[in-house]
């Protein structure tokens, strides 16, 4: 196996090029026992599916969302009869709000807020609001408007796949106490012996 790796990236028979390939194996052998996964991978239980997801005007979160659900093998249903789970997208909301100003008294940094709003509600359990929120700062250019307005778009469209993946992982949750709840109902049956 060790030959096999060595012929792939091309390391010389050296010491020098065995410690490198043995310091690269261990780096990748801790990446992976830290639990790290790269960004793409949400790990949700099938249990949710099939999921009803209510837009209301939330399009390209809505959007985000089911990319991310069919990433994950995770079924959408068009109606919500058929559903085990369901998310009700109520609103989002984009603000912008002065950080910090110039001499002059002109605006030289922005903080940028994405706020969304919605609920889960998964099986025959209660609804559950929630609310995510997030923050970034932008540099604003006097000398550059259109690149800030560009960058501005560009870091809402972050902030909305960043607020994709944490209601994913809300679901998740929700999921996983439903499921807690269901098993500390059913009742078992107690036998005495006498």
């Amino acid at each position: 196996m060790m030959l096999f790796i060595m012929k792939i990236f091309n390391v010389k028979n050296s010491q020098h090029g065995i410690q490198r390939l043995t310091l690269l194996m261990l780096f990748v052998l801790t990446l992976h026992g830290c639990g790290f996964q790269l960004r793409g991978a949400v790990d949700i239980s099938q249990d949710v599916a099939p999921i009803y997801i209510q837009q209301n005007s939330a399009f390209d979160l809505f959007r985000e969302i089911k990319t991310l659900l069919a990433a994950n093998k995770i079924s959408v249903t068009e109606k919500q009869s058929e559903a085990n789970s369901q998310l009700i997208l109520l609103n989002e909301a984009n603000t912008r709000r002065v950080l910090s100003v110039d001499t002059d008294g002109r605006a030289r940094e922005y903080l940028l807020t994405y706020t969304v709003n919605f609920s889960v509600k998964i099986k025959q359990m209660k609804e559950v609001g929630e609310s995510i929120s997030l923050k970034r700062s932008l540099l604003f250019d006097p000398n550059a408007v259109n690149a800030v307005a560009n960058q501005s778009e560009i870091l809402y469209k972050d902030m909305r796949r960043d607020a994709s993946r944490l209601i994913l992982l809300k679901l998740q949750a929700h999921s996983l106490n439903a499921e807690k709840q269901e098993a500390a109902m059913e009742v078992k049956p107690v036998v005495v012996k006498f």
